[in-house]
């Protein structure tokens, strides 16, 4: 078994744009997670090559930008691959707004549940009345909208239950529900992030670095492997707790002076069989053990 090794961010001497590199193999490992996902959601690769030229024609117009080339049809064309037609046809599509920093940003009913989850609160609140309470609660993220509203939303969502005037945290629905809108936006926008960084840290050039790090051990048991996730799912409740109570009163302080940068920071845990190895035979899967 090899230790296990916790994996650095790239040093900020990392190449820029302009070295060349061969990352077509490295993003193709990214691609295929990705591509199961879109094959299980129905999506072909005719579709998808498709929506992906306005996405690199963007890609080329900010790579101009950030290094002085002038964005002409050829320019662009070069940067991007697309024919000169597809760069001139898709011109408008760049005045459409980013979608990464809307992409994954909670409604305002995820934060009260993010809050509720990490904050001192009991699991148990009465809608209405002065704090504790999920009046109180709901306020202190948004007052346009009523506490009605978001309560009922976080039914909606099964994350909640209320009955005789107390409403109830449900800690067990805060899985992600592939049925929900929100949660693929949640995905996606917390993907692109992680992507983000690990792409500012090897080509940005910069001395600043983005924390992007991992941990890796194999020659697991399956047992073993369960007991590291749940590990895991108990390190991040106490980063939750703790990074909601540091930004919560930075939001307050910041956002009415004008505050105009986000942050995102994420972890996740992923276990599976290691390339070519068999189970034993008669060794449970990991799966069916409980949670």
């Amino acid at each position: 078994m090899d230790e296990p090794v916790p994996l650095p961010s790239p040093p900020s001497s990392a190449p820029g744009a302009g070295t060349v590199a061969p990352v077509l193999p490295h993003a193709l490992v990214v691609m295929q997670s990705l591509a199961t996902w879109l094959v299980r959601s129905g999506v072909g690769h005719g579709e998808f090559a498709a929506a992906l030229k306005p996405v690199f024609l963007k890609a080329a117009v900010a790579e101009a930008a950030r290094t002085g080339v002038r964005p002409t049809d050829s320019a662009l064309s070069l940067l991007s691959g697309l024919h000169r037609k597809d760069v001139r046809a898709l011109a408008p599509t760049l005045a459409e707004p980013d979608p990464t920093a809307r992409l994954g940003k909670p409604t305002p009913a995820s934060q009260v549940a993010t809050r509720w989850l990490a904050g001192e609160l009991p699991e148990t609140l009465p809608v209405t009345g002065p704090a504790p309470s999920f009046e109180a609660l709901a306020r202190s993220v948004s007052t346009d909208l009523h506490p009605r509203s978001v309560l009922q939303e976080l039914i909606r969502l099964g994350m909640a239950e209320e009955a005789d005037g107390v409403a109830t945290l449900r800690r067990q629905a805060f899985v992600p529900d592939a049925h929900h809108e929100e949660t693929r936006g949640l995905l996606a926008g917390s993907v692109a992030d992680h992507l983000a960084a690990g792409v500012h840290n090897l080509t940005g050039g910069e001395a600043r670095q983005f924390l992007e790090q991992s941990v890796f051990a194999d020659g697991l048991s399956a047992e073993s492997a369960r007991a590291l996730e749940l590990l895991a799912t108990r390190l991040w409740h106490e980063v939750l707790e703790t990074m909601v109570k540091a930004a919560v009163p930075l939001c307050e302080q910041d956002e009415p002076a004008g505050g105009d940068r986000r942050i995102r920071l994420g972890m996740f845990c992923y276990s599976a069989p290691m390339e070519g190895a068999t189970p034993p035979a008669g060794a449970p899967d990991p799966e069916d053990s409980p949670r």
